[in-house]
């Protein structure tokens, strides 16, 4: 296969700093299809243009070299290692460290992604989690709950990677926990695993940390924020139901429509009762 246009194009838009492939494609427009975009992308890989792994891929210095002819210009780069090329650019570095690393896999793969600088938990515990992160922070202060814990947490000085596998268990207490410390910086990479993903999904409060936090993700398909039609809804029901019992004469037809009113609104409260 030669370098055609299609390739090209990827490359223009393509930097030495990792990219999610499906964003690039996403937010680039493109012309030509997703599954000829991932073809293209395959083939630089092959030819040592790009590097593409978990998620992520990037130019080489090859393809730095290749781009800079392309454009024109002379690019910047320097070696750290044999192979290692970092692009010059400490705002667009400055910027990813601030940001932080938050990765999703599913539970199966989660621990070939990590190395030894993880501290890996199997299971999404408050009280054991807290626990761990109090002994990595050197804390000996003792706490009966949880919220002593995570107060004790937030001003000690400590960083850390963590790894939680069955992510899609977390309680509420936990995630709150979690992004307060990641706000803070005490948590610089998270990666969690998920075995079940209808029960993930259905879990609205881990949805918004997952979306939050922009976890990066092959496998799972996030659903987007949606606006409620619900009130629209009642009040056409509502609406149909009245007209209908007036024209057909019903004695108590506004009676009627108070009872349904209730009705609804009592299946809507006990539905935010049941996301709170």
């Amino acid at each position: 296969m030669r370098l055609d246009d299609q390739v090209l194009q990827i490359i223009q838009h393509l930097d030495h700093e990792p990219v999610n492939p499906h964003d690039l494609y996403r937010s680039n427009g493109f012309k030509f299809s997703r599954a000829t975009f991932y073809r293209r992308l395959e083939h630089l890989k092959q030819l040592g243009l790009i590097e593409w792994k978990v998620g992520k891929a990037r130019l080489t210095e090859r393809g730095l070299k290749l781009r800079s002819i392309l454009n024109g210009s002379k690019v910047d780069f320097e070696e750290k290692e044999k192979g290692d090329v970092s692009f010059i650019g400490p705002q667009v570095k400055e910027e990813k460290e601030k940001r932080g690393d938050f990765r999703l896999y599913e539970a199966d793969r989660l621990k070939s992604q990590i190395d030894e600088s993880f501290i890996y938990v199997d299971y999404p515990q408050t009280s054991f989690i807290l626990k761990i992160l109090m002994e990595l922070a050197g804390i000996e202060e003792k706490a009966k709950t949880n919220v002593e814990k995570f107060r004790l947490l937030k001003n000690a000085d400590f960083k850390v990677k963590l790894a939680i596998n069955h992510f899609e268990n977390c309680p509420k207490q936990l995630l709150v926990f979690l992004e307060e410390l990641i706000k803070l910086g005490k948590i610089e990479a998270l990666y969690v695993g998920v075995k079940n993903e209808r029960k993930a999904l259905a879990n609205k409060k881990l949805v918004e940390f997952l979306q939050n936090l922009d976890f990066e993700n092959e496998r799972f398909k996030l659903p987007k924020e949606s606006i409620t039609l619900f009130p629209l809804f009642l009040i056409g029901v509502i609406g149909i139901i009245l007209i209908l019992a007036l024209r057909s004469g019903y004695q108590h037809a506004s009676i009627l429509s108070v009872m349904m009113i209730v009705y609804f609104m009592r299946s809507l409260l006990f539905k935010e009762l049941k996301d709170v």
